[in-house]
């Protein structure tokens, strides 16, 4: 801090050099007690670098925002150096109440202090600031969320009632079906049932008729063979008749064809007789 003092003070005027000379070696100067207004002005807002905003950020004062607007911005510029320039005029009053130089130094490297302190409070209270603006943006969107969950929520509590209707329902057409389902079985198994023991009881009759079918079946096949023996005894007979009779056939054949000829002789016989009888009734009309 004395460093940042001394190059304010080796700024402007003979004011701060004899401040300097004094906190150095304790020399007491009796002529000059006051600063200069233009001098502490000059070595406050040049030589110590108390620029607008940090003049702005004295404790006491409130934090200005910067409007967008051009015309708002050169207004609050004004604004702010006429309040530098009170800033600056209360502070050269205040170093003028002291009487020596050393307290006088000593209040303003104390009022520096306060304003870097200040300064710093109030870039916290902008971070904090930019900080709350997002903690508020970032509520309002968890806001949203939840209202937007508790809409989401309400539906799906409303499609869970809904859906729990339809599964009761279904539920219940599902146990209907099931003993309708029951009730179809176990007709179904009396009727199987019944129908296997007709079944059994044909099975059993068909047995008894096929033992007597065997039985008979035995008998005709016996029957059979008895007829077959007699037809095999007549196909012999019936075989030396036929050969009998194709002798006797054969035997009228040769018979036939020796009358056939004997015809034809006789034919041709009475054919030449009948020539023999025209020439001699010619031979005989001609003498």
């Amino acid at each position: 801090m004395p460093t940042r003092v001394e190059e304010a003070a080796r700024g402007r005027g003979s004011g701060a050099e004899e401040a300097i000379e004094a906190s150095r070696g304790g020399r007491q100067r009796g002529p000059r007690q006051k600063f200069e207004i233009g001098t502490m002005e000059e070595a406050g807002i040049c030589g110590l670098g108390v620029k607008a905003d940090m003049l702005e950020e004295i404790p006491g004062r409130e934090a200005r925002t910067d409007p967008p607007d051009g015309q708002q911005d050169s207004e609050c510029n004004r604004n702010k150096e006429k309040t530098l320039g009170k800033e600056v005029l209360l502070l050269m009053q205040a170093l003028n109440t002291l009487s020596a130089p050393e307290e006088k130094l000593a209040a303003l490297c104390k009022k520096y202090a306060d304003l870097e302190e200040s300064r710093n409070v109030q870039k916290q209270m902008k971070i904090l600031q930019k900080k709350q603006a997002q903690i508020v943006k970032e509520k309002v969107r968890l806001q949203s969320e939840h209202s937007k969950a508790i809409l989401a929520r309400s539906k799906l509590e409303s499609l869970c009632r809904e859906l729990q209707c339809h599964n009761k329902t279904l539920k219940e057409e599902n146990v209907q079906q099931a003993r309708e389902e029951e009730e179809r079985c176990k007709e179904a198994a009396a009727h199987f049932q019944m129908t296997l023991n007709e079944i059994q009881a044909q099975l059993e009759q068909h047995d008894i008729h096929n033992v007597k079918l065997r039985q008979e079946n035995i008998e005709l096949g016996e029957k059979l063979k008895k007829l077959i023996e007699w037809y095999a005894l007549r196909e012999e007979h019936i075989d030396k008749v036929f050969k009998h009779k194709e002798l006797q056939q054969q035997l009228a054949g040769a018979r036939l064809q020796q009358t056939t000829q004997l015809i034809k002789e006789a034919d041709e016989k009475h054919q030449r007789e009948r020539v023999f009888i025209k020439r001699s009734n010619r031979v005989k009309a001609q003498i």
